[in-house]
């Protein structure tokens, strides 16, 4: 049975509650015990599902989805599963699987064998002198590495935990160096606790062409003490003084890691509100927010000690999804109707990697082309003294001006950045459509159970709303569209990639939510170092200064490396053929 949306049975005649209320009202439902989080796969997700599609049905929207339904139905990656064979074994002992050891989610499925070595925190950073790998020959081996960086901040000026820290980073950096396994060591908790390790129904979103597995302290370190050596003590000690403390260890170790990904089935809702235009309804603006969250936070929980919790996903995105539908019956109940027309949808699986927008963009109800911007919605619930965070606006003047001319009238201070962001408009801005994404930021409480209902601004989500629907209104009559612009490329801290600890640049815009090896160009800025040097979007760079690229986070740890005048060579997929291009580096401006 679809459970309707709120008050929609209050007795006839009586006053139709406060938006601030309705609002609380679709945040208390969908942040529920009920539907325990809403994680792909689970019952509460369709709850969920079920709840918005009824609330576009009462609006009176159309089905935007599949054969006439307000259902747009893919599959998802939701994990991965560790089938057999699969063994550890340290010289002559064998350690349990997932007591003592499981693979890393984005593990390469095989089998391996090798002398261990100690390769510290695994990180390369030339720029500041810093090389655990130097002089130590990890050729043929499996390498040991601990997590995290260097306690004494060996790297000057930089963030706790740069693109050199990231796991992905260190299994390429070890991959690099010819390791053909990776053994990853959490020291920074107790000797007995599996927290800080990502579980093994993680998504993998792509193997990382490597065996590597992560393994409980306790569970290797009376081995390791037997030759005399403590994990410990050469941690503290490259800590204290900032340098490696690398070394054999003779012994040899033996891995196999197979693992399965799961697939769960997954749902986009979408309403349309027809436009009232013989020219314009055929174009149309997208209004969007995720449903999803994750659940009891088997994966993506930033608190390890509260997996098998509900995590209420209040603001992350029950916020969005309630300003989203409180917009919908807004501009539905519009007189006389719009002439564009508009298009709501409520995203799934955006918590396991940008999913749902990715199949509304390859499979959209109206062409993307035809689509003059996107307004996204994601964690909007605890607006601080009327601040809001605005991404993307740029990416079209017309559409930044109207923005800014709502917020203005309605109050809001609009915190505007430079990058474009990382949530579901992407797909859209990789498309060329000018988007526009709002949040009110991360806290405290993200992605941790504490994350409920009674925490959030609903006065604020309504100003909120407010600002949704008179930017979209605005959009839709204005005559001429809005024109789409090229963001600059990303900037440290800027949400538009992962922060790098360097101020050279490429110049290249990724395609964010793409899951296949290498790094995919949405866009090049013109006059960057990528244009000079012939990048094209929808390039793929494989190799970079002769690193094999796998991932953003493998091009943000080679570029962290860099200084501006450095010449490297690219190589990219053009097509299926690969293509060697030379990019001289420099600083931004």
């Amino acid at each position: 049975m679809i459970l309707v949306a709120a008050f929609s049975g209050r007795a006839p005649g009586a006053a139709r509650p406060a938006p601030a209320e309705v609002l609380e009202a679709h945040v208390r439902y969908l942040a529920s015990d009920r539907l325990a989080g809403r994680a792909v796969g689970t019952p509460g997700i369709e709850l969920a599902r079920d709840y918005i599609a009824a609330s576009f049905a009462r609006f009176g929207l159309l089905p935007g989805g599949d054969h006439g339904t307000y259902f747009q139905r893919f599959e998802v990656g939701a994990g991965v599963a560790v089938k057999e064979p699969a063994f550890l074994r340290i010289g002559e002992a064998s350690l349990r699987l997932d007591d003592d050891w499981f693979p890393l989610p984005f593990s390469a499925s095989g089998h391996v064998n090798g002398e261990l070595v100690f390769a510290g925190y695994g990180i390369t950073a030339k720029e500041y002198g810093y090389d655990d790998y130097e002089g130590l020959d990890a050729r043929g081996k499996i390498a040991i590495v601990l997590r995290y960086e260097p306690a004494g901040h060996p790297f000057p000026g930089s963030p706790r935990y740069s693109p050199h820290a990231a796991l992905r980073a260190k299994v390429a950096n070890a991959r690099e160096h010819g390791a053909t396994g990776v053994i990853l060591v959490d020291l920074s908790r107790s000797a007995d606790a599996l927290e800080g390790f990502p579980v093994p129904g993680m998504p993998g979103r792509g193997a990382s062409g490597t065996v590597a597995v992560q393994v409980r302290a306790a569970a290797i370190e009376p081995w390791l003490r037997r030759r005399g050596i403590s994990l410990r003590a050469l941690k503290e000690r490259i800590d204290r003084e900032g340098k490696p403390a690398s070394l054999s260890l003779g012994l040899t170790a033996s891995i196999a890691a197979a693992l399965q990904e799961i697939r769960a089935p997954a749902e986009n809702v979408i309403g349309i509100l027809p436009g009232a235009s013989d020219r314009m309804k055929d174009e149309a603006i997208v209004i969007g927010a995720h449903y999803d969250h994750i659940g009891t936070g088997r994966y993506g929980t930033r608190d390890a000690g509260a997996r098998g919790q509900i995590h209420h996903g209040a603001d992350d995105n029950a916020s969005g999804t309630a300003v989203l539908l409180e917009a919908a019956r807004r501009l539905a109940g519009t007189a006389p109707r719009l002439p564009r027309t508009i298009v709501f949808v409520a995203f799934s699986g955006e918590e396991l990697g940008l999913h749902g927008s990715r199949r509304y963009a390859e499979n959209p109800p109206m062409p993307l082309s035809s689509t003059v911007a996107m307004i996204n919605l994601d964690m909007v619930g605890r607006l601080r003294d009327g601040r809001l965070t605005a991404y993307g606006a740029r990416s079209s003047a017309q559409l930044r001006d109207a923005v800014w001319k709502v917020a203005r009238r309605l109050g809001l201070d609009l915190n505007e950045r430079d990058g474009v962001g990382r949530s579901d408009h992407l797909w859209f801005y990789n498309g060329h459509v000018p988007v526009v994404h709002f949040t009110t930021g991360v806290h405290a409480d993200y992605h941790r159970p504490g994350d409920t209902w009674d925490k959030l601004d609903f006065a604020g989500m309504e100003r909120l709303t407010g600002l949704v629907v008179s930017t979209a209104s605005t959009l839709a009559v204005r005559p001429e569209r809005p024109v789409f612009a090229s963001l600059p490329a990303a900037r440290p801290g800027s949400g538009n990639a992962p922060a790098s600890r360097t101020d050279v640049y490429l110049g290249g815009v990724p395609a964010y939510g793409d899951d296949a090896p290498g790094v995919r160009l949405a866009a090049v800025s013109p006059g960057s170092p990528a244009a000079a040097a012939g990048l094209r979007a929808g390039d793929v760079i494989v190799r970079f200064a002769g690193a094999k690229i796998e991932s953003v986070e493998d091009l943000a740890a080679q570029l962290a490396g860099r200084s501006a005048g450095d010449e490297v060579e690219i190589v990219v997929l053009r097509g299926n053929r690969p293509l060697a291009l030379k990019a001289v580096l420099r600083e931004r401006t």
